[in-house]
């Protein structure tokens, strides 16, 4: 487990050993001292070559840590996120859910809140689909 003051550094690549005796390696990709959890991230378990697993790990059950490679240098900077459509996204799921709501409290039978929901997405499919060709 890490000391008081020790900290490991993103990209840093990293092998654990549990209380389980089960060996861990990876790349670091965030680690929270506070709560001594290490995020790593691993070659997929699917095998499918462009996917990784994320293991969080808490450091706690944790009886060995060793640091394979340690990243000195920045990290490159996280990509931007596009605020204006994650809110925008957010309004539509709300919304989305409140008209759900709606409808189980005005007693729609199970069928036309399907029929309902199927409508609604097949609109915002169409709607998406044709903001995507402007």
């Amino acid at each position: 487990m890490a000391a008081p003051g020790e900290y490991f550094s993103v990209g840093s690549q990293v092998s654990c050993r549990t209380c389980q005796e089960q060996r861990l390696q990876g790349e670091v990709v965030a680690f929270d001292y506070p709560s001594k959890m290490l995020a790593l991230k691993c070659p997929s378990s699917s095998g499918k070559p462009n996917h990784a697993d994320i293991l969080l790990i808490n450091l706690q059950y944790v009886s060995e840590v060793n640091i394979i490679n340690d990243r000195t240098e920045t990290p490159p900077p996280l990509a931007s996120l596009n605020v204006s459509k994650l809110a925008s996204k957010a309004r539509m799921e709300k919304e989305e859910k409140m008209s759900q709501a709606y409808a189980i409290s005005a007693g729609v039978s199970l069928e036309g809140q399907q029929l309902f929901q199927t409508i609604h997405k097949t609109s915002r499919n169409i709607l998406e689909m044709s903001k995507a060709k402007s």
